[in-house]
């Protein structure tokens, strides 16, 4: 009896899993690259906290966008730094007028330190499209372009497009290799996802809105009590409403993020990402169903060789070359170092460990922030 419910768990969490990896493979081939170029004044608001080794490279890159310099602001919202990021963001002032700098309160009074900075930034802003992204992000120089070209009259959100910088590849940490893929994968799920109009899930480091959305949704009101998920969670704000969400596919609107520096950071982000999960089940029924597949498969066909080892090998072979198929897509879609796609054998067999161990972290709320 056990072996048959296991069976069929697996089997039924494979077929779910396909359904939706067909679906994504299908969103990726057929984006939507329809741009609108009218130009529309833009904040760019980033919570930091202690960040003065990457805010200036940030900062730098900002100052350097196409975009006319009158249409666009930064608002950096300073988080209860206790290092030199507040003295770095006024040495930029000095030169560039159209940085701003606030310093959020009520830090230790609320759930979610992010989306409180968040919202005062957004709050001292004056732009009608807010563009966010994270402190130790760079971006092109035609990001803020790019990002707000994708804003037809119909759209009210935009999420881009994201990976790790690592320059040197033979050089990198075995744990950075696979936050790195790991991360490409989740993002070409997101891309393929939006793109079939499943709004799942995006990435807080490239994301932009409507102020007027932002507002009529209650901004992060509803989602205050979520100690993470000022995107995902925002997302399903707006998915309740049928507002319309896109996907820039655009190379010119990608960011670059730093690697973590060892697996223990690693895992605590990962884990402070899963824990949006459990609230998918009421926020977003049909997102829920496709974590649990994802879930199931990364055990139950270990599991299944203690019964019958065939079942066992033959729902992770399908799912090894389903796998891989999609990636290859999503390789092509994205342009990548394709040279990298080697590390897909160790990804994969690495992959149900880690999924175990932040899905467990993650429903238990055993992650930090930063301090």
């Amino acid at each position: 009896m056990v072996f048959q419910i296991i069976t069929i768990v697996a089997i039924l969490s494979l077929l779910i899993y396909l359904f939706y990896l067909r679906l994504f493979y299908s969103g990726l081939k057929k984006k939507d690259i329809e741009l609108d170029f009218k130009k529309k004044k833009v904040s760019v608001v980033i919570a930091a906290r202690n960040e003065e080794k990457n805010i200036p490279l940030l900062l730098t890159s900002l100052m350097n966008q196409t975009y006319p310099k009158e249409l666009f602001e930064v608002v950096i919202a300073d988080d209860d730094s206790n290092d030199k990021t507040a003295e770095i963001v006024q040495q930029f002032q000095e030169k560039w007028d159209n940085i701003h700098f606030i310093k959020t309160e009520k830090r230790q009074q609320v759930i979610s330190p992010k989306k409180n900075a968040l919202s005062q930034g957004i709050k001292a802003s004056s732009g009608d499209i807010i563009l966010c992204t994270d402190a130790d992000c760079v971006v092109g120089k035609f990001w803020i372009e790019s990002m707000v070209s994708y804003f037809k009259q119909d759209t009210q959100m935009v999420c881009g497009f994201s990976r790790t910088k690592i320059n040197e590849w033979n050089k990198a940490v075995l744990s950075q290799k696979f936050e790195h893929f790991d991360f490409l994968v989740m993002m070409f799920a997101a891309a393929g996802a939006i793109s079939s109009k499943k709004y799942f899930s995006c990435t807080g480091q490239n994301l932009a809105y409507r102020r007027k959305t932002f507002e009529s949704v209650g901004g992060f009101e509803r989602i205050k009590h979520l100690i993470s998920g000022d995107d995902v969670n925002l997302v399903q704000l707006f998915r309740h409403q049928n507002f319309n969400i896109r996907f820039a596919f655009s190379p010119h609107s990608f960011t670059l993020t730093k690697p973590i520096e060892r697996l223990a950071q690693l895992l605590n982000q990962r884990s402070r990402w899963a824990s949006n999960m459990k609230w998918q089940i009421m926020m977003n029924p049909e997102f829920f169903v496709y974590l649990m597949s994802v879930f199931f498969l990364a055990f139950l066909p270990i599991v299944l060789f203690f019964f019958n080892w065939k079942i066992g090998v033959g729902i992770l072979l399908i799912k090894a070359f389903s796998d891989f198929l999609f990636i290859k897509e999503g390789y092509r879609i994205f342009p990548n170092e394709k040279a990298r796609k080697i590390f897909f054998p160790f990804w994969f067999i690495l992959q149900p460990v880690y999924i175990l161990v932040v899905t467990f972290l993650g429903i238990l709320n055993i992650f930090r922030w930063k301090k």
